[in-house]
């Protein structure tokens, strides 16, 4: 995945994406896209274009839970 500009900020990254900014806050709580910038707070137009073709490969990952065997000592 390659991530090139424009850098936008979430108000500018919800027009160009067609979102109103609550609309587009609202989208972000259920994935995960990469913000760049020295305070991480722009996103990439690469990463946006990428985001409105394929949403579900930024879909967060479950969890995979392991268990530890149970050592029992007797």
């Amino acid at each position: 995945m390659e991530i090139r500009g424009p850098f936008y900020n979430q108000k500018k990254a919800a027009e160009y994406c067609g979102y109103s900014a609550s609309a587009f806050a609202d989208k972000l709580k259920s994935y995960n896209l990469p913000k760049v910038g020295p305070n991480r707070n722009r996103y990439a137009r690469s990463i946006l274009d990428l985001w409105m073709a394929d949403p579900d490969q930024f879909k967060p990952q479950p969890l995979k839970r392991t268990r530890k065997p149970l050592e029992v000592q007797v």
